[in-house]
């Protein structure tokens, strides 16, 4: 009896063993979250615009030479590039411009009126005036002069020139009323004539009356057919061989009726032409492309503004009627005339 006690409390020690095991786990279990971590956004600045670089400006009013438009219009935006600033060609300014915009340099073509005071309003810019003969340099405006600001030196070399190649003397100028640098040049003619064969006394009369050399004539601003014709006929008619005519001076019609009367020319180079080659002695100039080339690095150094005067240059030379001799006697007399030892004046 007491063995199936001991059974019976065995088998039920099993059962509670066997129960307690096969109990479900009542706990929660714990399960990390599973977090994905958004980056915090980055603070981004506004798109900044690159700023725009200065300005450099080429003033190319509608007056001006087209031929020399064209031939500095290149070099110029080269050199402006070059200085890291942006080009521009502009035909004309206003003060109200500079307030708009950063303009550095600007290069001016001949004629533009009033520019000192548009200088004056835009003393940060730096202003070279190119071609201009009636303007005096400011503290930010500089002048490459077209005619050496002194057209008398081209007046005396080619009064010289005439008079070492015609017979007796026998040689006029052609100038131009109200004009300053064409009666400097008239003017500077008479004077390089007397300064190569002094009193100019010719030895005989063509006409059988004595006429004293050298002539001129100053025409008419704007001179019509009769105001021609009546004054190149009059200086034909006092047997004149060798003509001068000053920049301004000369038409295609002047031109036409002295190589009609087999006449001599010393003329400038603009208004040379091929046809003329024959009567044509040599052309007188100041080649702007080249001082403006010479001067810009002293243009771009200077802290103030300053002046250029080109060098006058002999071209288109007829060496059947200028021989190289007789050229480079001309080019002697010049250098003194040029550096001021020659006075161009009767004073």
């Amino acid at each position: 009896m007491a063995r199936h006690k001991i059974f019976y409390w065995l088998f039920i020690i099993i059962l509670i063993l066997v129960g307690c095991s096969s109990q479900p786990d009542t706990q929660t279990p714990s399960i990390e979250p599973n977090f994905t971590e958004t980056p915090a956004p980055t603070a981004t600045l506004a798109d900044t615009p690159t700023p725009l670089s200065p300005v450099g400006v080429f003033l190319t009013p509608p007056e001006s030479d087209p031929s020399l438009v064209e031939e500095l219009n290149p070099l110029v935006g080269g050199y402006i590039r070059a200085e890291g600033l942006r080009f521009q060609v502009l035909e004309t300014m206003a003060p109200g411009d500079f307030l708009t915009d950063d303009f550095r340099l600007v290069i001016v073509l001949s004629p533009y009126p009033d520019l000192e005071t548009l200088a004056q309003g835009a003393p940060d810019t730096k202003f070279l005036a190119v071609g201009f003969n009636d303007l005096d340099p400011l503290d930010n405006l500089s002048v490459l002069r077209s005619g050496g600001g002194d057209f008398g030196v081209q007046g005396f070399t080619a009064g010289y020139i005439a008079a070492m190649i015609t017979t007796d003397w026998r040689v006029a100028v052609l100038s131009v009323q109200e004009s300053d640098d064409a009666l400097a040049a008239r003017e500077g003619f008479r004077v390089g004539v007397k300064y190569f064969c002094g009193l100019c006394n010719p030895k005989y009369a063509p006409t059988g009356i004595l006429y004293m050399y050298p002539k001129y004539i100053d025409l008419p601003v704007d001179p019509s057919d009769l105001d021609i014709e009546v004054n190149v006929n009059l200086l034909i008619d006092r047997a004149v061989n060798t003509f001068y005519i000053v920049p301004g001076a000369g038409n295609q019609k002047i031109y036409q009726m002295l190589i009609n009367n087999d006449k001599l020319i010393i003329g400038p180079g603009s208004d040379f032409r091929e046809e003329y080659r024959d009567n044509w002695v040599a052309s007188l100039e100041y080649d702007l492309v080249q001082a403006f080339k010479e001067y810009w690095p002293e243009f771009l150094e200077n802290q103030s503004g300053s002046e250029h005067i080109p060098p006058l240059l002999i071209n288109d030379v007829n060496p059947d009627l200028l021989s190289q001799g007789k050229l480079q006697a001309v080019k002697s007399i010049q250098e003194e005339v040029s550096a001021g030892y020659i006075k161009t004046t009767f004073e």
